[in-house]
C-alpha cells in the first residue's frame, strides 16, 4: 500500500507538476510503479492512448537498462553536444 509523504503544496499550479511537490521522489521504485498502475487504471474507458513518443522513450530506456554499454555517459554526451554547437 502506498503511503504518500505529504499532500501537494498550496502553491501547486496545474501544468507545473513535479515529483517533489507530491513527495513522489521519496517513494520506493515499487511504490512508484504501483502508483503508476493505479493512475493508469483510474483513467477509465474513453481515455485516449498516449502519443507514440513516450512509448519510444520508454522502450529506449528499457533497452539502455538491459544493455548499459548501449548508452553513453551523460558527461560524454554533453561534451559531444557542446562540440557540435
Amino acid at each position: 500500500m502506498i503511503r504518500y509523504p505529504h499532500a501537494p503544496s498550496p502553491s501547486w499550479k496545474p501544468g507545473a507538476v513535479t515529483l517533489e511537490q507530491f513527495g513522489l521522489d521519496r517513494l520506493s521504485p515499487d511504490d512508484q510503479l504501483e502508483l503508476l498502475g493505479l493512475l493508469w487504471d483510474s483513467l477509465g474507458e474513453g481515455t485516449s492512448i498516449p502519443p507514440e513518443w513516450p512509448i519510444r522513450e520508454l522502450e529506449h530506456r528499457r533497452v539502455a537498462e538491459e544493455d548499459p554499454p548501449a548508452g553513453i555517459p551523460w558527461e560524454k554526451f554533453k561534451s559531444r553536444w557542446r562540440g557540435q554547437q
